[in-house]
């Protein structure tokens, strides 16, 4: 399932991140890490450049965690990142480059984290993607996930759009990204046997973070 190449933008991401939401998609992403006390094997979906492997092996004494990203550039920055870590962080670390459809972790895991990675599909592509990542699911497991969302009011959903397009724009132009519309993969985690028990919304709207855990 190739659906874009981020080599080409990696170097820029975080700035551009930086520069166009300020820490607001870094503050998703770290939303919950205080909710996972105990977490000792985690998968981080497409991961990107690694902000989020480093704080939650800051924030965890004890987890193992294995990043995995398609972009080979994305995870030559990534392993940069780990490699300024702590020297025992930089042990409970591994990050791989890999398509998440045809990777398979070692042990299965108590944490699942998508950052922003489940926009890139399709609402079928993401069902598929979480049917299989859910197999390597502990039954107790966590699912931490960040998105770019829209409010139910008719304001909001306005110009919340309007960025949400423009940013489909960007990425088809400088990636390839096929899809241009937000996945509805609420029914896919449901039925992977996970509930919602947190979530938080912010920029108006537009972003939101929520923590899923399996029955």
């Amino acid at each position: 399932m190739e659906v874009m190449n981020v080599d080409p933008v990696a170097p820029l991401y975080e700035p551009v991140e930086h520069l166009c939401f300020g820490r607001a998609l870094e503050r998703r992403r770290f939303a919950f890490l205080g909710d996972l006390n105990g977490v000792q094997r985690a998968i981080s979906c497409g991961e990107g450049d690694g902000r989020f492997l480093a704080a939650l092996l800051r924030s965890n004494p004890t987890v193992q965690v294995t990043a995995v990203d398609a972009s080979w550039k994305m995870t030559q920055i990534g392993n940069q990142k780990v490699s300024r870590l702590e020297p025992d962080q930089r042990a409970r670390a591994e990050y791989v480059c890999a398509d998440i459809t045809t990777f398979a972790p070692p042990q299965p895991c108590d944490l699942i984290a998508t950052h922003f990675f489940l926009d890139c599909f399709s609402t079928e592509e993401a069902a598929n993607i979480i049917g299989r990542v859910a197999q390597w699911a502990t039954p107790r497991a966590q699912w931490l996930i960040s998105e770019f969302t829209q409010p139910p009011t008719a304001v909001g959903r306005l110009w919340t759009g309007a960025i949400i397009r423009s940013l489909y724009a960007g990425f088809r132009l400088t990636t390839g990204l096929r899809t241009a519309h937000l996945p509805d993969y609420l029914p896919a985690l449901a039925a992977a046997g996970f509930q919602l028990r947190k979530q938080l919304h912010a920029t108006g709207g537009l972003l939101v973070s929520e923590l899923w855990e399996r029955n």
